[in-house]
């Protein structure tokens, strides 16, 4: 019954990981090790969608969803987050259909308050990266876990709490620190030092300043050392705030300068356009108009190639105050008839876009009223599903538990089976044990009828008295020592030689190291054997016959005993009697002793044959242990 209880148990073990089989995708183990964890020399840029292509091929349902996943990373890394939010929409779906663990909606979490961040759902936002946070207590992911804190850190200054926001940039710093050097440190250090900037602003606190430049100054360097050319451009902008902030025009021109270097003119339109404007200002302050109009003009020229209205308003008011302070008031009144209008355009813009984000607002919370409504009606689904499931497994587990009781109730009918063939056995032991053969007793009272009452006569009747009653005395016992089997042995044969009219001898030989009166034997298991050399393998023999009895003691443990004679040999002599009785006998010697008891009958080669019986050491305190045992 304990087996198939473990049975069972392992069965139910094996489906819970073989569901859980679904939810494993080793390449994305080693792909965030490479990314997070490893420390490089050189960075070797990785292309999002490439990667994404890749997982995409594997048939894993948890490496799919890693797919859809690099793909949303791409397009919110390209500010396409309508286009990014479907693909983390199909990530979670994935996830949710093959049941993962909570685990693997780690980067699920913190793409999805990316997002809403970058849309303005600042609340949203805040609570898909506290969810993200809370999963690191069991994936530990220093690096994936700094972004978060910082990301907290904007999201919290976003709605307006800048404690909160300053305690996550607190919590961050020392884990940014102790990153392993590659981009990803690169990239959380210039995000630290952004948020020690904007904290800066927020209080004018300068050792915030300090904080700020040391973090970019530390990621700037790592930068260059790994060849991580993408972060340099902010980088040095970093490096500018401070200058700027210090008066310190020369340096932040310097900064500003090897930010541009960096830059390609036909791609990056925003990172230009905003050191154009960055160095149109610095040069106003140094009332260097000509150069702060050239400067501003470019930040305009880069801003109607966004086509941005926000960055072009911004440029044109840029441009407006070069001009008017340079005393081109002309050049200055045709920009200003430009910047109303872009204002207007702007207003507009605003008022669309506010009646579009509460327009968009309206149908998210219909959306999510009615994917609450869905969540419930499956809730509902799922909960019926799981209680016919239960009913199905009640049922497998009633079917499993009488299969259980039907195989203890066949165990217990079978040792019942196995109890009564043994007290049958041992009945019949006992039956057998009073079995001599009646042929001898017949025998032996004719005898003593043709002897004349005389000293023979009284020996021979008290020799047959002393027999007998030691037969009945011992049909009760299992074992008898060895002095008493010796005595009844030779009772035994001093009558069946009489009978025989001494045709042979019979002698016994006793290992010298075996205690006689305290080694016992099971009763009645040479007589049988004896009985047949007597009366069958010395019937008919032409010699004299002779017997031989041993008692050896083998080892420490073991009594081996021999019969051998010079009778007619195993043809003559039919041992089925007497095999039947010390076969039922070992068989309860060695169930009783758990013990290895045997017997070998074989033809001797100069005639008669050997008997060999091997039996376990039994002293008779431990006889009379089992026959209490038996009993009981």
């Amino acid at each position: 019954m304990k087996y198939a209880i473990i049975v069972v148990f392992s069965a139910c073990f094996l489906g819970a990981a073989f569901a859980q089989k679904a939810c494993s995708c080793d390449p994305i183990t080693a792909y965030v090790k490479q990314r997070d964890f490893d420390s490089i020399g050189e960075y070797k840029p990785q292309s999002l969608l490439k990667e994404s292509w890749r997982f995409s091929k594997m048939t894993a349902p948890r490496c799919k969803a890693y797919s859809a996943h690099l793909r949303a990373e791409y397009h919110l890394s390209k500010s396409q987050l309508e286009t990014a939010r479907k693909y983390l929409e199909k990530e979670k779906f994935i996830l949710d259909s093959i049941k993962c663990k909570r685990s693997s909606y780690l980067e699920n979490n913190i793409a999805f308050g990316d997002y809403y961040l970058r849309v303005g759902e600042f609340k949203f936002a805040v609570d898909a990266y506290t969810k993200a946070l809370s999963l690191f207590k069991k994936q530990a992911n220093p690096n994936l876990q700094s972004k978060v804190l910082l990301a907290l850190s904007a999201a919290q200054s976003k709605l307006g709490d800048e404690d909160k926001s300053r305690n996550y940039l607190f919590q961050a710093h020392p884990l940014v620190m102790h990153l392993p050097d590659g981009p990803g440190k690169v990239d959380n250090l210039l995000n630290l030092s952004s948020r020690y900037y904007y904290h800066f602003q927020v209080s004018s606190n300068s050792a915030l300043l300090d904080s700020s430049y040391h973090a970019a100054d530390f990621g700037l360097s790592l930068a260059k050392r790994i060849s991580y050319k993408d972060a340099f451009v902010k980088g040095y902008n970093l490096m500018e705030d401070k200058a700027y902030h210090e008066r310190n025009f020369r340096v932040a021109l310097l900064y500003l300068d090897s930010a541009l270097l960096f830059t390609q003119s036909n791609t990056a339109f925003n990172d230009r356009e905003g050191i154009f404007a960055d160095m149109s200002d610095i040069y106003l302050e140094l009332k260097q108009y000509d150069k702060a109009y050239q400067f501003a003009d470019s930040s305009l020229t880069y801003a109607m190639k966004m086509e941005n209205p926000y960055k072009v308003k911004n440029a044109l008011e840029l441009v407006y105050n070069c001009a008017k302070l340079s005393g081109e008031y002309e050049r200055a009144l045709l920009v200003y008839e430009d910047l109303a209008i872009m204002r207007d355009s702007v207003k507009q813009l605003q008022s669309q876009k506010a009646y579009n984000d509460l327009e968009e607002k309206f149908h998210r919370v219909h959306k999510e009223k009615q994917e609450f409504e869905y969540k419930q009606d499956q809730k509902l689904l799922q909960q019926q599903r799981e209680i016919g499931d239960l009913r199905n497994k009640l049922i497998a587990v009633g079917w499993v538990i009488f299969a259980l009781l039907g195989f203890y109730m066949f165990m217990v009918f079978r040792q019942r089976s196995i109890k009564q063939r043994q007290k049958k056995l041992e009945i019949q032991q006992r039956l057998n044990k009073a079995r001599i053969n009646p042929e001898f007793i017949y025998q032996a009272i004719s005898n003593l009828k043709n002897v004349q009452a005389n000293t023979d006569f009284s020996k021979k009747v008290t020799a047959f008295s002393k027999l007998i009653k030691q037969l009945l005395e011992g049909s009760g016992d299992d074992f008898l020592t060895l002095d008493k089997e010796l005595e009844f042995l030779k009772l035994y044969l001093d009558i069946e030689r009489d009978q025989k009219g001494k045709s042979f001898d019979f002698q016994f030989e006793v290992d010298e190291h075996l205690d006689i009166h305290d080694v016992c034997i099971p009763t009645m298991i040479l007589q049988p054997f004896i009985e047949n050399t007597v009366n069958q393998g010395f019937k008919g023999l032409k010699h004299p016959g002779e017997l031989l009895i041993k008692f050896t003691l083998l080892g420490n443990n073991e009594l081996a005993i021999k019969i051998q004679d010079n009778g007619r040999g195993l043809k003559a002599v039919d041992s089925s009697r007497a095999s039947g009785i010390i076969n039922d006998r070992l068989y309860l010697l060695n169930k009783i002793n758990k013990a290895s008891s045997s017997y070998i009958i074989r033809e001797r080669q100069s005639g008669g044959v050997s008997i060999e019986i091997f039996l376990p050491l039994i002293t008779k305190a431990y006889a009379e242990k089992l026959s209490s045992e038996e009993g009981n």
